[in-house]
């Protein structure tokens, strides 16, 4: 399909619906009309923005092959050249031996089709239901085997490996060029965390909470902004986290596992190489605090920062302003999602990280001083 009409600019405001609503039918006679595949079953799985599904169905072969289908929510669905910028980000990295998806083509030959979808939102202030239609794009992609990470405890040298593993994948995507990631944005960028601004209403009346993230939304306006034309830039995956980092058993180390793949291109990105780093850093550290694990959170980042720093320098300039970008991406996922629950309350998926986020994003920006957390990065990066 073209670019054209491409509205990649867009950016999530506060009211706008913008998630699909589609059923375990509706998704099974869209993957039979446009990719003629016999459906053994279908699940949905957990998501945000948009409606994923788990799918087994039999080729043209008889032989049972796993996908992914993904029906994308109506704004980016209007950024067709980004879609087109994730699959050739696919296709490079799996043509590098990288295990991640790669779209299959659809009866016309297309790797995606835009199709009108009849949903019915919910009206949560009047607890009605509103039928409506919208485009959005279906894409079927490759399954990727293995356990997402969230499965495992998180280990020193997991961690350590997952850094390497993102930084590994920055130089691949160095290959990308594309117009449509320069004139990509969303909300969830960290170029565009300050827009955080028109969503910070749904936390008022916590008044400690809202304060911390006006805290860390003014240091990263007057610390970071002015910095951020000095700032090494490249393409990013930009959601480097657990529910997208596919792992399987170490086959040299005992209990311990390898990073196998990655999953999810929807925030592929252009932007500053420290933003890659402080998302892993960010939902890393959140894995240091699910119940049951012992290792310290500020011991997990330096473990992400040890991997990393092996196949990419940390300047400086980039370490001072990491602690502002780890808890702008907490204040994301924990704005963001109370956000979007409010949309769509009882999705508890959405509110994954405000279990441990909160406590966390205050422990990231009190507890050490600036000198204390410089020391802590710096050690890591020196080992």
């Amino acid at each position: 399909m073209s670019p054209s009409g491409d509205s990649g600019s867009a950016t999530l405001q506060p009211g706008q619906r913008i998630k699909p609503n589609v059923s375990l039918s509706t998704a099974q006679k869209l993957i039979e009309e446009h990719y003629g595949l016999q459906i053994e079953s279908i699940k949905e799985l957990n998501s945000y923005d948009d409606n994923n599904f788990y799918v087994k169905a039999k080729d043209s072969d008889e032989n049972t092959q796993k996908y992914t289908f993904k029906v994308l929510n109506s704004m980016d669905s209007k950024k067709t050249g980004h879609i087109e910028a994730e699959h050739v980000a696919m296709f490079l990295l799996h043509g590098k031996c990288i295990r991640c998806p790669i779209p299959m083509k659809n009866v016309k030959g297309e790797t995606f089709a835009l199709v009108n979808i009849k949903n019915e939102a919910t009206d949560v202030d009047n607890n009605e239901s509103i039928p409506t239609e919208s485009s959005h794009i279906i894409r079927l992609l490759t399954f990727v085997e293995g356990q997402i990470m969230y499965e495992a405890p998180p280990t020193p040298k997991l961690l350590a490996k997952a850094g390497k593993y993102i930084a590994e994948i920055e130089a691949i995507l160095k290959e990308v060029a594309c117009a449509a990631l320069d004139n990509h944005s969303s909300v969830w960028m960290l170029s565009h965390v300050l827009d955080l601004e028109k969503f910070i209403y749904v936390i008022k009346d916590q008044p400690e909470r809202f304060n911390l993230v006006t805290s860390v939304l003014e240091a990263y306006k007057n610390r970071v902004v002015p910095i951020l034309p000095q700032l090494e830039q490249g393409v990013l995956h930009g959601d480097f986290n657990e529910q997208n980092i596919i792992i399987q058993p170490s086959t040299t180390e005992p209990g311990e596992y390898d990073v196998h793949g990655l999953i999810d291109f929807g925030d592929l990105q252009a932007g500053a190489y420290i933003f890659e780093l402080a998302i892993t850093t960010c939902y890393m550290m959140l894995e240091c605090v699910k119940e049951g694990v012992t290792l310290d959170s500020f011991e997990g980042a330096q473990n992400v920062l040890k991997g990393y720093s092996t196949v990419r320098n940390i300047p400086d300039k980039e370490l001072k302003v990491l602690r502002i970008l780890v808890a702008s991406r907490l204040c994301q996922s924990l704005v963001l999602g109370a956000y979007t629950y409010s949309l769509d309350p009882g999705n508890e998926y959405l509110l994954t990280t405000a279990k441990t986020g909160w406590a966390l994003l205050d422990r990231v920006w009190n507890e050490k001083s600036d000198e204390e957390m410089m020391a802590c990065w710096k050690a890591a990066v020196s080992q």
